[in-house]
């Protein structure tokens, strides 16, 4: 009876896990071209890239570079200007932007290193958030529910055989 008891724990885990929400995908800021400034890119680069990519709370920014670059998250106004601000992240070849959870809205990024920013090394993205039928977290797909089903009839036989 002790080893239908634990497997049938971790059966539960397992459905459980199957149920997890959707996962936070991780996006590397300007694809193989990575976070970079002229001549490898030109203006505008980055909000072609940005266009067509439905960006969530919860999404990580991968900003990977060559060279000399940082990154820094600035106001609109600090994006439009090109303010060089001192809150950056510099150092390394690569860091990670979490988009928090709630995060709905335009986020804006910018390098300032020299003229980078100036230059087109800059990238404005709008997060939506998940409708408001949804949540980040509790929406199970039909796959997930269909193996959910599966999982529960299976385990039920399982014990049922076990503890016979």
């Amino acid at each position: 009876m002790g080893r239908g008891v634990v497997f049938t724990g971790c059966l539960i885990v397992a459905m459980l896990a199957c149920l997890g929400g959707a996962a936070a995908t991780q996006y590397v800021v300007g694809g193989s071209q990575g976070w970079t400034a002229p001549p490898n890119i030109t203006v505008g680069y980055y909000d072609e890239w940005a266009a067509s990519i439905p960006f969530t709370g919860g999404d990580i920014l991968k900003f990977v570079w060559n060279g000399t670059h940082n990154v820094a998250n600035v106001s609109r106004e600090e994006y439009n200007s090109c303010t060089k601000v001192s809150s950056v992240f510099q150092g390394g070849d690569a860091f990670n932007y979490p988009l928090p959870a709630d995060a709905n809205g335009l986020y804006y990024f910018i390098c300032t290193v020299d003229s980078h920013c100036q230059n087109g090394q800059k990238l404005a993205i709008t997060v939506v958030s998940p409708t408001p039928t949804e949540s980040p977290n509790s929406s199970a797909s039909p796959t997930a529910v269909g193996a959910l089903s599966v999982l529960v009839l299976l385990s039920s036989s399982i014990v049922s055989t076990l503890m016979n």
